[in-house]
């Protein structure tokens, strides 16, 4: 699909604060509506509760999660593809993919565990210097109360729940992620630098940073990086959507079947393991995997006009 967009000549560096405007713009519509909604639904009441993890509702939790999820993160790529760029489908990355990259993604994941874990655990035990307690302090009660509330959610009982988790946790977070921080910023960062490395690796710090859980910044930089390995190399959006989606939902249907005793794996050891043997196997077939994906990566002699855009070879 071919536009004509209104900013298509502004600089890269322009379509870049052009984007974070837009995140700005949507995030606090999202913000304002799902406050107004919670509001009416279930009165002010619910909004000094919003600062306690234990007593906070779990619909204003569910409701206000999924509109910033939207807003923030959705929304925006499509709006800032449509506003300046030509080929906006093509440049969020909307291909067709290759099943063979989608077998890829999935094993990723699954072979991935073990080295997430363990890089996980050592983030945990990281110590900041005696003068910068005051931060490690407000780190440490910042990632306490994230989890708690994380485990609020993951906690709730029944079925619907479990639904309402995968699609508030799995499926919204795969694509508004994926299309932002894979889609959008890439694309701009290819504009800015020469080949793939440094975007997918700048991207990848975002990803994680944004999140503001320093205690897990390190297993989700890992991640970023391998779905932005998979983004550029695969040519479509969908294969890191969907090694997103299988990431999260995991954690989700892991919870719920510990939860109701179908299953004795707490979901923060699924897939990990003890032992340095399995952590380097883990390591080794993450690399074997990616190069696979390198060796079936679609190229083309000829860059279409949407990648002659991106790598700046069309004015």
């Amino acid at each position: 699909m071919r536009l004509k967009p209104v900013f298509r000549d502004l600089t890269t560096g322009s379509r870049l604060l052009m984007l974070i405007l837009v995140i700005l713009l949507c995030g606090i519509l999202s913000l304002s509506v799902s406050y107004l909604l919670s509001v009416l639904i279930w009165g002010k009441s619910v909004l000094h509760e919003a600062g306690d993890p234990e007593m906070i509702n779990l619909g204003f939790m569910r409701l206000t999660q999924m509109l910033n999820q939207v807003g923030f993160f959705l929304i925006p790529p499509f709006l800032f593809a449509l506003l300046s760029e030509r080929y906006p489908f093509s440049f969020l990355g909307f291909n067709k993919p290759r099943i063979i990259h989608f077998f890829a993604a999935i094993l990723l994941l699954m072979a991935a565990g073990p080295l997430t874990g363990y890089l996980a655990g050592w983030n945990e035990r990281l110590i900041l210097p005696t003068e910068l307690s005051g931060l490690a302090d407000w780190m440490r009660t910042s990632e306490d109360t994230a989890s708690k509330l994380t485990n609020r959610l993951l906690n709730a009982p029944g079925t619907t729940s479990l639904i309402v988790n995968i699609i508030m946790i799995g499926l919204l977070p795969s694509l508004g992620e994926e299309l932002l921080f894979r889609s959008a910023l890439i694309g701009i960062f290819r504009k800015i630098f020469r080949g793939i490395h440094l975007p997918v690796i700048i991207s990848a710090l975002l990803f994680s940073a944004l999140h503001l859980q320093f205690f897990g910044f390190l297993p989700r930089f890992m991640l970023g990086l391998l779905f932005g390995y998979l983004f550029v190399w695969s040519g479509s959006v969908w294969i890191p959507v969907i090694a997103h989606f299988i990431n999260n939902s995991s954690v989700v249907i892991a919870s719920y079947l510990y939860n109701n005793g179908i299953s004795a794996i707490p979901a923060d050891e699924l897939g990990t393991v003890s032992s340095g043997a399995g952590v380097a196997l883990s390591t080794a077939a993450v690399v074997l995997i990616m190069f696979w994906v390198y060796y079936t990566r679609k190229s083309s002699p000829e860059l279409s006009p949407v990648q002659q855009e991106s790598s700046g070879t069309i004015s």
